[in-house]
């Protein structure tokens, strides 16, 4: 079993959440502050579409080969999808934002496919296989699976913000913090 295919569906998701790079400028810097919050975080249907067509992107066939498709997986990876802003404090040419998101664990979602999988391949059920394909599309199963029985959990980060110019841009040490809750 190849284990760049398990990966590569984990990491198309990273990539597509890290392109949210866009900075704020204006007046309001709390204002400006939520704006690009909410633009990076979007709503559920805009990530979904943006997941998907990142997926296709970067995965292209190897879903296929998975028997899967990528609105399938971006539908159960996003099921419970949410996140809250509180408090924005703004100090002088610095800010904070207390975000709370609420996502599928990576990681949770890597161990329990390992144990599935594992769990199958020493079944009775893994001795019917008969081709690579078979097993493949067996792995796709218990892939969506795995992604649809993981629950989202709650994490609050603290984001950095710093003004440039008349731009607030998000640190890139709180922009990894975020890029790590969804695997990267």
């Amino acid at each position: 079993m190849k284990k760049r295919f398990l990966l590569v569906p984990f990491m198309a998701v990273a990539l597509v959440f890290s392109l949210f790079l866009a900075g704020c400028g204006g007046t309001d810097p709390e204002q400006l502050i939520r704006e690009d919050l909410e633009a990076r975080l979007g709503e559920v249907d805009d990530l979904d579409e943006v997941m998907v067509e990142g997926l296709e992107q970067s995965v292209g066939d190897d879903f296929d080969s998975f028997g899967i498709t990528a609105e399938e997986f971006s539908a159960a990876y996003l099921d419970g999808f949410g996140y809250e802003i509180g408090d924005i404090t703004v100090d002088g040419d610095t800010a904070t934002a207390e975000v709370t998101i609420t996502v599928k664990s990576y990681n949770d979602i890597m161990t329990s496919l390992q144990t599935e999988f594992s769990e199958w391949l020493y079944s009775d059920a893994a001795s019917a296989i008969t081709s690579e394909e078979e097993l493949y599309h067996e792995l796709g199963r218990i892939m969506i699976e795995t992604v649809q029985n993981t629950e989202a959990t709650q994490n609050t980060v603290t984001v950095d913000y710093t003004k440039n110019g008349d731009e607030w841009t998000m640190d890139s040490s709180s922009l990894s913090e975020i890029n790590a809750l969804f695997g990267a």
